[in-house]
């Protein structure tokens, strides 16, 4: 196949999205013909073109204020009416990963690929929801606390070799919620600081 992988972060490099589909890339194997494209400040042209004799696509890209990124927004909202006509037959599958700890925290974002797909005339496959963003990149997605992520990115991967369609999956790191609580709120206080925000303007109340 044909495989379209759509990085939908806003970064340009270095990004958990980047990240999952590279991994992606190794679960679907050799066989596939894969093209990759960043969002980021990419054109309606230059996106829908990417589209021509492509036989599936995947979004992958994190969660924002519950949904898509605005940039990656604005490409589907202007290119739904075209798609139809330069791909019709597509397959269209995505992964949203958050710094939440539960996956089920995409599921709005992942719903909101599906309408674009109902937009463009163009078919649904599957939606993958990934919680404990913060977590990836820090062991080998498949191994240890990142082990169940990379059993529900296999089978992901399964079906888009098959060209199956399926409910969305959702899964998070085998790892306590309340030590990734405390991680994350240690992690957030040590970027405040380097911003020039101290622990006591964080917790400021603003009326």
């Amino acid at each position: 196949m044909r495989i379209l992988l759509i990085n939908g972060s806003p970064k340009n490099s270095n990004s958990s999205s980047e990240l999952m589909m590279n991994e992606l890339s190794k679960q679907l194997g050799e066989s596939n013909e894969y093209i990759t494209i960043n969002t980021s400040g990419l054109s309606k042209k230059i996106f829908l073109d990417m589209f021509t004799g492509v036989d599936t696509a995947v979004f992958i890209f994190p969660l924002y204020v519950d949904g898509i990124p605005s940039h990656l927004l604005r490409l589907l909202y202007e290119s739904s009416d075209e798609l139809r006509d330069i791909s019709p037959n597509i397959v269209v599958y995505a992964i949203a990963n958050n710094g939440f700890y539960e996956g089920e925290q995409n599921a709005l974002a992942l719903n909101m690929i599906r309408h674009f797909c109902d937009a463009a005339g163009v078919k649904w496959g599957q939606g993958l929801g990934i919680g404990g963003g913060g977590m990836l990149g820090v062991s080998q997605i498949g191994v240890g606390p990142l082990k169940d992520i990379g059993i529900a990115l296999s089978n992901f991967a399964a079906n888009i070799n098959k060209n199956k369609s399926g409910d969305n999956v959702f899964t998070h790191p085998n790892f306590p919620k309340l030590l990734y609580k405390i991680g994350a709120h240690f992690n957030f206080i040590q970027m405040a600081k380097k911003n020039g925000v101290n622990r006591k303007a964080l917790y400021k109340r603003h009326l």
